[in-house]
């Protein structure tokens, strides 16, 4: 294991990555898997879905490191950006059993984070970062809320009431907080409009409209993701305070199994051209391509109109060699919950009433888990039908029911067998709003 003062070149790791170097993966595994696997202990209360959450980090960083370009920010913070994704997305699918285990959980380190900054918890650390010296210039609500947010999972809200904060004074608490930080932090000088809210968005736990706000600025601005980035590598030292895991050689060999079980397909030209130096520094590549990409890659509106383009590419498919009968009256294009670019799945309903459902984008589950398809109308929620793989499906008009334009179709995550409510128990994945055509 590294002693966590040594400097890391976290950019030149990712570099190497991007270059199918498997020895800097294994090299940034035992750098930075302890924290990790803390951080993600931490938030899902649960060793074995925090060595999942540790495991596909990995696995999606070497496949998407030559994603990563200096310029979107600290590499820091775009990998703990992909580990606290996979978080997310774990605490969503695993909801009812990770509250229910909380309701035991031990909140004493949050207590010794918040109110001892520097009680030497781990021996291996570097000098205090400024980070830490101006999180301690705030009075205690503000750190509170700054800290418990961070390791939580949960919405504002939830974490709010569990901190026994009124929302209104948690949210303001967190505004307080992230804008002194902006303010005396360099990096994030010169002050930028977004500053402080793209910090609430990287703590997590926005409603969807507030989401939607964060989406607009990123769209609007290019520079607003790298804020975020930004940020997302300044919590990283929240990480310290954790007590630290030992990470076992069988999770790393199940990055292994994963992550190097294919290797990446590329084309002679870019092997020709592509190479690092002894450095580690990225030559210039024989074409402005996959730099094009790789940029691309983190930008929101080619994203989004990617989506679109796909919802229409799939229309038009369909309409070719359709029958008259069976041409679609009504159209949905269910987005994903957690990112409005990208399209999930698009819905057609002809004029008998029939809905045939058309996936975008491969959705897989864990066992033990099944999507379930929903209407919303009225008010009132209706169970369609359970997904058990992302292949086309078609539902009868008998089981869907009459549906009007500006009717709402979900899929959610739900247990094998599907929600015991009458309506989505579980995360809402996909939603979209029927449409006439």
């Amino acid at each position: 294991m590294f002693a966590r003062n040594t400097p890391f070149n976290y950019e030149k790791n990712l570099k190497a990555c991007a270059k199918g170097q498997k020895s800097a993966l294994q090299t940034l595994f035992k750098h930075e898997a302890p924290p990790m696997l803390a951080l993600s202990l931490r938030v899902l209360g649960n060793y074995h879905l925090a060595e999942q959450a540790v495991v596909s980090a990995f696995v999606l960083i070497w496949n998407n490191a030559e994603a990563y370009d200096e310029d979107m920010g600290p590499a820091r913070g775009w990998i703990y950006s992909i580990l606290r994704y996979r978080i997310n997305q774990i605490f969503k699918e695993h909801y009812d059993a990770i509250q229910t285990a909380s309701k035991n959980q031990d909140e004493s380190v949050l207590n010794e984070v918040s109110s001892n900054l520097h009680a030497d918890v781990r021996e291996d650390l570097p000098a205090t970062p400024a980070f830490y010296l101006h999180l301690e210039e705030l009075p205690d609500e503000p750190q509170k809320a700054l800290i418990n947010m961070y390791f939580s999972g949960m919405s504002q809200a939830q974490t709010a009431t569990k901190v026994g904060m009124p929302l209104g004074r948690f949210k303001e608490n967190l505004f307080l907080g992230l804008q002194h930080l902006a303010k005396h932090l360099p990096e994030f000088s010169p002050p930028h409009h977004a500053t402080e809210k793209m910090g609430e968005y990287v703590l997590g736990g926005l409603s969807e409209n507030e989401e939607k706000l964060v989406y607009k600025l990123m769209n609007d601005d290019a520079g607003v993701s790298r804020i975020a980035l930004l940020w997302e590598a300044q919590f990283t030292h929240l990480l310290s305070q954790l007590p630290a895991q030992v990470v076992g050689s069988r999770v790393w060999e199940k990055v292994k199994a994963k992550a190097f079980a294919k290797a990446p397909i590329q084309s002679p030209a870019a092997t020709a051209t592509d190479s690092v130096d002894e450095d580690g520094g990225e030559l210039t590549y024989g074409s402005g391509l996959k730099t094009t990409l790789r940029k691309l890659w983190f930008m929101l509106p080619f994203w989004r109109s990617l989506a679109l383009l796909l919802g229409i590419a799939a229309l038009a498919f369909w309409y070719v060699g359709t029958p008259p009968s069976d041409l679609p009256k009504k159209v949905a294009v269910l987005d994903s919950s957690m990112s409005s670019t990208q399209t999930g799945w698009v819905v057609r309903i002809n004029a008998a009433g029939d809905a045939l459902f058309s996936p975008v984008v491969r959705q897989t589950v864990s066992d033990g888990l099944v999507l379930q398809v929903w209407k919303h109308a009225n008010d009132n929620d209706s169970a369609l039908g359970l997904i058990r793989d992302s292949k086309a499906f078609r539902l009868s008009a008998e089981k869907i029911g009459p549906i009007q334009a500006g009717d709402q179709l979900l899929i959610s995550l739900e247990p094998d067998g599907g929600s015991r409510n009458d309506r989505p128990s579980g995360s809402v994945l996909y939603k979209g709003t029927v449409a006439d055509l």
